[in-house]
Formats: structure tokens, sequence, C-alpha cells
């Protein structure tokens, strides 16, 4: 933990006040305890005032979201070199490919997934 004495900044302050919401949401603190908390959050000036706030609640555990995102990127990737990949070998040993055909599916694939 950072120094008690030293003053809080507003990223700081915000992200305190994020845990506090996110307590909120998930039923560990009632509608009047979370305001009392965050009132007193916006009055604190230092860590050690903001520190006993969040002292009773659960340490944040990391969102799966970006797991899960890198895992679909590393799906499409593969897929999509595979397709890549056959398409090259089809053209080198003269398959007669005509066109770019993993476009039809990279394309819309990528779409969908990242936008």
């Amino acid at each position: 933990m950072e120094n008690p004495g030293l003053r809080l900044s507003d990223h700081e302050r915000e992200s305190v006040a994020s845990r506090l919401r996110d307590a909120a949401a998930e039923g560990r603190l009632d509608v009047a305890e979370f305001g009392q908390r965050l009132d007193a959050l916006f009055r604190a000036k230092t860590h050690g005032e903001a520190a006993g706030l969040t002292a009773d609640l659960p340490t944040p555990t990391p969102s799966a979201e970006p797991r899960a995102r890198r895992h679909h990127l590393r799906r499409f990737m593969g897929s999509v070199g595979t397709l890549w990949g056959i398409w090259a070998v089809i053209l080198v040993t003269g398959g007669g490919v005509q066109g770019w055909w993993p476009l039809w599916v990279t394309v819309p694939w990528a779409i969908a997934s990242f936008v």
C-alpha cells in the first residue's frame, strides 16, 4: 500500500469510487452505506483516509475479458492463417486458383468479431 500520509490523486480517488460502485452492484453495500462511503471518499485527502473505505471489501479480481479476447484473436489468426496457407499451397502447386478466396472468409469474420 502507498504511504498513508500521501495525498490522493483524482485518478486514485476514482479507482476507489469504482471499487465502491462494484461492491454496491454485487450487493456488498446497501445504497445508504455506498452513499456514506462515497461522500467520505470525496472528503478524504490522503491514502490512509481512503484505505478504510474499502478495507472490508474483497480484493478485486482481474477481468476475464482481456484473456477471452486474446483467446478469440489467437483462434481467428490461426484459422485465417490456415486458409491463407491452403490458398498459397494450391497457388504454388499450380492448382489453378482464381482470386483470393480466403478474403471471402477473412473480411466478414474480422468485421463480425472485432468491430
